[in-house]
């Protein structure tokens, strides 16, 4: 499995280094709720993807990433406990509609590898608003959800979005 995934990753950045043209980088954080709400105080990620364009409306492409869940810390005046901090690699497709030429909405799906002792990881989803700011960034509001045997990481978050050679996106 181990494998697969390794082959995964080369393929996908080889086949950026081909075709700049959808490359994306992105950078969120935000705030977990629900399961995790109480072990994890911060969320940080990042995504690398490549959106290949279907026309003027609709985008599509792979995508790869990591999120870092921050551990939160307790301490009461006799025990101080550590949680463990808790990470993912996602391995997912997206896809993204232009409503304009400024907003899109999308989402990605697919396998959220778990990165940290005891996470097998699970089935990961991403739905997202975006608002392009120019044609070379891109701010979104994003919920992340992840699908652990008897658990589910969510989380709320806000992210920027870097476009490298946007030349499909440049119709201002």
């Amino acid at each position: 499995m181990k494998k697969f995934f390794i082959v995964l990753i080369i393929s996908f950045f080889s086949t950026g280094i081909y075709a700049q043209e959808g490359f994306k980088l992105g950078i969120q954080a935000g705030l977990p709720f629900n399961d995790y709400n109480e072990a994890v105080s911060v969320v940080l990620g990042a995504d690398f993807s490549y959106m290949y364009p279907l026309g003027e409306v609709v985008d599509v492409g792979p995508a790869i990433g990591y999120i870092h869940g921050f551990a939160e810390t307790f301490q009461t005046t006799i025990i101080r406990e550590e949680q463990k901090a808790v990470q993912f690699m996602p391995l997912s497709a997206g896809v993204r509609f232009w409503t304009s030429n400024y907003f899109s909405f999308g989402g990605n799906v697919g396998y959220a590898v778990g990165i940290n002792d005891g996470n097998e990881g699970g089935l990961y989803f991403r739905p997202t608003l975006a608002y392009l700011m120019s044609s070379s960034v891109e701010v979104n509001v994003s919920y992340t959800g992840i699908d652990i045997d008897e658990t589910s990481w969510t989380t709320l978050t806000l992210g920027i979005v870097f476009n490298f050679e946007p030349k499909y996106r440049t119709r201002r």
